[in-house]
């Protein structure tokens, strides 16, 4: 019974990891180049239950050992929480600063704290003339010729200096093409894909941090100037999915007071045995 309690309970934790991350994928629907999380959970080791006080020996053996009844589930705990890449929709804006990648290719931005991806397009130039996002960060760009598929940095962690921000002469007369190259500028928006998408980390301001891999420059993903990716987000999923939390979790709600009121129930009745 005690092990029911405690089951129970780890089993409305998780629930409510599970609510606290489909709020947070709502919350940012809108949110542009938004990737949404999932939540996947890890199972504790089944246990074996034995029969107990059956003293009767098996046919040929010469120990006890006890009937097996079966096996009982010892509940579930949190493993990690991780995100879905796939591409959201293009949505047109005819603003000429703002681009989109298709597929899982990522725009490389240059921060304080080092190099970070994003998904968001919404660039603007900064008083100097370099592209930078809404935050200032410059937008990394590729001058001169690079084989495809070769990686962004070395094995020290360092950029190659053909990346460079991207820096624009001429702002009134800003176009790029479908390759992601700045016409007339001798520079092309650098385009980014992983080798494995789940060592991304986000940190918050669409700008995610490669934790493990490798980062490769990829000529293949289409650049969209004037259009912005939406969200991967699908409101009906995450509401179905909202419902079925909510009906997990009050059923092992109930459970817990059933077993709470039952313990409650035994420990009164022993009191009053004399």
């Amino acid at each position: 019974m005690i092990k029911g309690l405690y089951n129970s309970a780890m089993g409305m934790l998780v629930q409510e990891a599970s609510l606290n991350t489909s709020s947070n994928n709502l919350a940012n629907i809108n949110t542009v180049g938004y990737k949404k999380d999932r939540v996947t959970f890890e199972e504790f080791p089944n246990t074996e239950e034995l029969r107990l006080n059956d003293t009767k020996l098996k046919p040929g053996r010469k120990f006890y050992e006890g009937p097996v009844i079966g096996r009982m589930g010892t509940g579930v705990i949190l493993d990690r929480v991780t995100t879905n890449h796939d591409p959201g929709t293009l949505r047109e804006t005819g603003n000429r600063t703002e681009m989109a990648l298709d597929g899982k290719a990522y725009f490389m931005v240059q921060t304080p704290e080092g190099i970070r991806y994003s998904k968001d397009g919404r660039f603007n130039f900064s008083q100097d003339g370099y592209l930078v996002n809404r935050h200032g960060h410059k937008v990394m760009g590729l001058e001169g010729s690079l084989e495809p598929n070769s990686p962004v940095t070395d094995k020290e962690g360092k950029l190659a200096p053909y990346f460079k921000p991207i820096l624009v002469e001429n702002e009134l007369d800003f176009q790029v093409n479908e390759t992601g190259a700045v016409l007339g500028e001798g520079i092309e928006v650098l385009k980014v894909v992983f080798d494995n998408t789940n060592n991304l980390e986000k940190e918050g301001k669409t700008l995610y941090r490669l934790t493990d891999g490798k980062a490769i420059y990829s000529h293949k993903p289409i650049l969209k100037q004037g259009f912005l990716e939406t969200s991967n987000v699908s409101v009906v999923h995450e509401m179905v999915n909202m419902i079925k939390i909510s009906r997990a979790y009050e059923a092992n709600s109930k459970i817990l007071t059933g077993i709470d009121e039952r313990l409650g129930q035994t420990v009164r009745e022993v009191g009053t045995l004399r």
